[in-house]
């Protein structure tokens, strides 16, 4: 071994025994954030704050109730006229009565759905939470909702309940926490449809996700 090798060795040896020793600093405390978000004390006040922005967010807001969300999700389809469906081995629906010709269940491996997946019309995710200080919707994605369920379809229908609106991003965060004891691989805040802009600052929907997201708060 050279001199080189040497040294190299050596200095991988101190970085790993480093990375090993890190987390048995005894000096080492945890210092809990301080949420910045000025808590609203009443619960239907956050709701309203969360309807406003997500509808300046360009959110489609609707509202329905728990019996009511296939006849809700039927009127907004109707609307665009599409007719393939994309939707989570989990979601709290009867998938018989919501009207498409093809209905895609995202149960398997994304290489053997690709062509269903990139070419379906609407999709039909459900928030774990919503934000009222930022107005987005937070969903997780899983291996019973995938990510792609938000990005691929033009349309995308977000349900949410009523009762998981919180207050801040640190809030929903620390719910996701507070459920999983490992962390799910991805977490998106979703804050209305895909847009960009190009050089001449003209916006532009649907480049990189839907370009219609309707929420169903019930």
């Amino acid at each position: 071994m050279s001199r080189i090798e040497e040294i190299s060795v050596k200095s991988k040896e101190n970085i790993l025994k480093k990375l090993e020793n890190a987390y048995t600093e005894k000096d080492f405390q945890v210092t809990h954030t301080i949420d910045p978000v000025e808590h609203i004390q009443n619960t239907s006040d956050a709701l309203i704050q969360m309807k406003q922005k997500m509808s300046d967010n360009k959110f489609i807001v609707e509202e329905a109730s728990a019996d009511t969300l296939e006849k809700k999700i039927n009127e907004i389809v109707a609307i665009y006229g599409y007719k393939k469906l994309l939707y989570p081995a989990n979601i709290p629906l009867d998938i018989t009565q919501i009207q498409a010709n093809e209905k895609i269940c995202f149960d398997k491996d994304i290489e053997e759905l690709r062509h269903e997946v990139f070419n379906s019309d609407f999709s039909i995710v459900q928030a774990r939470a919503g934000v009222s200080s930022h107005g987005v919707a937070l969903v997780v994605s899983s291996k019973e909702q995938p990510r792609m369920l938000s990005l691929a379809p033009k349309l995308c229908i977000m349900l949410l309940k009523k009762e998981n609106v919180v207050q801040s991003l640190s809030q929903a965060l620390h719910l996701i926490k507070d459920e999983n004891e490992i962390l799910p691989s991805n977490i998106l805040f979703i804050a209305g449809p895909s847009r960009t802009a190009d050089i001449e600052l003209i916006t532009v929907f649907g480049v990189h996700g839907p370009q219609k997201v309707h929420i169903i708060i019930y």
